[in-house]
């Protein structure tokens, strides 16, 4: 769901960069459109008024021109017949034209924006009549008191425009699917990569470092590929060199350990009774030592550890653990029950679950060897597998659940201990993909201790 989530938040900023662009490449393209649409209109206004120029030659005259500044609005005759205006009027209907002479209207076009309105300068102006806008160009004659004016609507560019845009639209809107359909493709492909190394590291242990094959894999994830190879190998250095010096260290810690509980219990033999008490307490600080000792490299191993997933009895492995537990206590100092008494295969991480059975079990004949009674129970369903190991000891807080389950953390009972062994159970079932909970027992005092496993299908 996350890794769907997340290509389906790429795709869609993608997307809206994808449509951001399109955008603005709409809006160059009709920029870019206009201007020369509007270059074109206005050559098409420069070419019109030196047509009108043309078709007025004879007219032209400065004595004509004279007498029309002075009479103009009267009944005589226009300087342009009436074929010569409906052919004007027939090539350029979307103009208008004045002619003016001395700065006066001499004559104009029955159509388009008051004369009074039109600018009476030379070149390309722009103006408003009627709520309209207008472009103009004025042409000076031979003589400079002669100035021919053409006009246009701005609309007219604005529709010369459209049909263009309309042409151009349906090849955008297809350019930008297919550029929709690419970019999922090319994502879906290159996320699928993605999510198949993700999937491939996620299901590794701590110390799965084998490295990935290059081949196995797109060239566009080759330098991830390597970096995740070089990061394995200085991992796997680093797991060396700590499980030497943990040897090492539980090498030389030993050997006077030992040297010193020896001598102690000679002493407890041969000594005076009134120190046997703390000959007793100085044996039981070496065991604590060694205990520590063992639950350190036991650490130390775990992360060393290559986790593997195969079936496996559960109720076998759980007798295993009991029957060595049952060993090393005295005779008929602790009872243990199991159910169910038959076979319950599951696929797990055998070394890996007895590792953390031992050390719940070990822990809850320390802490609760007065209650005389440990109940083990496997849970299997379709999705889990739930071991829990109850005892009759005191019980925890829940305050204090979290607590206990990290290194040197120790409850309130007296009874010896390292304060590591919820701690082993925790790494252990973390390296197998499970997890570790504490709860007090509903049936009465003591502590539950539930070691829960996924189902898993490799």
């Amino acid at each position: 769901m996350r890794r769907s989530s997340l290509s389906t938040r790429l795709y869609r900023r993608l997307l809206i960069l994808l449509a951001l662009t399109g955008l603005a490449m709409g809006a160059i393209l009709y920029t870019v459109a206009s201007r020369e649409i509007g270059r074109a209109s206005d050559a098409q206004l420069v070419n019109a008024s030196r047509l009108l120029y043309m078709m007025m030659q004879d007219e032209l005259t400065p004595t004509v021109l004279k007498s029309r500044s002075v009479g103009f609005g009267s009944t005589d005759d226009p300087l342009l017949t009436a074929e010569e205006k409906k052919a004007f009027h027939a090539s350029y209907d979307w103009c208008m034209f004045a002619v003016f002479w001395e700065g006066q209207p001499v004559a104009q076009s029955g159509w388009g924006a008051p004369v009074s309105l039109v600018p009476r300068q030379p070149g390309l102006h722009d103006f408003t009549a009627v709520s309209d806008r207008w472009r103009s160009y004025g042409l000076p004659g031979r003589d400079p008191r002669l100035l021919i004016v053409v006009a246009e609507r701005d609309a007219m560019r604005e529709f010369t425009i459209l049909p263009i845009l309309r042409k151009l639209a349906l090849p955008m809107l297809l350019l930008l699917a297919a550029g929709m359909a690419v970019l999922w493709l090319t994502l879906r492909t290159s996320l699928s990569e993605v999510e198949r190394l993700a999937s491939t590291i996620n299901a590794r242990s701590l110390a799965d470092l084998t490295h990935l094959e290059p081949g196995e894999w797109s060239r566009d994830l080759g330098p991830l590929i390597v970096a995740l190879n070089k990061l394995f190998a200085r991992l796997g250095q680093a797991y060396e060199l700590e499980q030497a010096f943990t040897d090492d260290v539980a090498h030389e810690l030993r050997t006077p350990l030992a040297a010193i509980r020896t001598q102690a219990q000679l002493l407890r033999k041969t000594g005076p009774s009134q120190i046997s008490d703390d000959v007793n307490r100085l044996i039981g600080m070496v065991d604590r030592a060694n205990g520590l000792i063992d639950g350190m490299l036991t650490l130390a191993r775990l992360n060393a550890t290559p986790v593997s997933n195969r079936s496996a009895d559960i109720h076998a492995l759980v007798g295993d653990v009991v029957a060595q537990a049952a060993g090393q206590l005295p005779a008929d100092a602790m009872e243990f029950t199991v159910t169910p008494d038959h076979v319950v295969r599951w696929r797990c991480d055998p070394s890996a679950l007895q590792i953390a059975l031992s050390a719940v079990i070990d822990n809850a004949t320390r802490h609760a060897l007065a209650g005389g009674r440990i109940d083990i129970a496997i849970v299997r369903s379709s999705a889990h597998l739930a071991i829990s190991i109850g005892d009759r000891g005191s019980g925890v807080e829940i305050t204090d659940r979290e607590r206990l389950l990290r290194r040197f953390e120790r409850g309130p009972s007296k009874a010896s201990g390292s304060g590591l062994g919820l701690s082993i159970a925790t790494k252990a079932m973390t390296l197998s993909g499970g997890t570790i909970r504490l709860e007090n027992r509903q049936d009465g005092p003591g502590l539950l201790v539930v070691l829960t496993l996924p189902a898993t299908t490799e």
